[in-house]
């Protein structure tokens, strides 16, 4: 087998072999997609448990500061914003309230709501951590030029858009 530069390049050489007839198009993309995708979670949770946080623990964070003072949303949205299921927010919620970086308050539009909101530890540690995180992010995408960088954005964007449209 001749020595290819990925694993998903060697995977397509073997089903060549074995099974010409197929269109290998799709796979040199999606696998590489989601191989990449892996390489990235890794990196993320790693930082982030240096900081005693996890990844999920950031969205909700920089979801939150993103909104701008006073930081708040209602948990409904927070957890359609963040793409995850309304459990696992309220478990990630409870967590960051006992660490005292979020905090529920009653919703002033609706007595029976609650919004959850940043706290001023919260807004120090996002504003401590965000550019780390960046810096740690452009470590991860050094093997690119800024040309390349930004044409991967450009079409992962496009790729994006139409997932975003319409269900899978």
């Amino acid at each position: 087998m001749n020595k290819s530069p990925d694993h998903v390049a060697r995977v397509m050489e073997q089903w060549r072999r074995v099974r010409p007839d197929l269109d290998l198009g799709p796979l040199a993309v999606i696998a590489r997609l989601g191989r990449a995708a892996r390489f990235v979670d890794q990196a993320h949770e790693q930082f982030f448990a240096e900081h005693d946080l996890t990844r999920a623990d950031w969205d909700v964070l920089a979801g939150l500061r993103r909104v701008g003072s006073p930081y708040r949303v209602s948990p409904t949205e927070l957890y359609r914003g963040l793409m995850r299921a309304s459990g696992t927010i309220t478990h990630r919620l409870h967590r960051l309230e006992r660490a005292g970086l979020v905090e529920r308050v009653p919703d002033p539009d609706d007595g029976r709501g609650v919004l959850v909101q940043l706290t001023k530890a919260g807004v120090k540690l996002v504003d401590e951590l965000a550019p780390l995180h960046l810096q740690n992010e452009a470590r991860m995408l050094e093997a690119l030029s800024e040309r390349e960088r930004d044409q991967l954005a450009r079409l992962l964007e496009k790729l994006l858009a139409t997932y975003e449209g319409r269900s899978l």
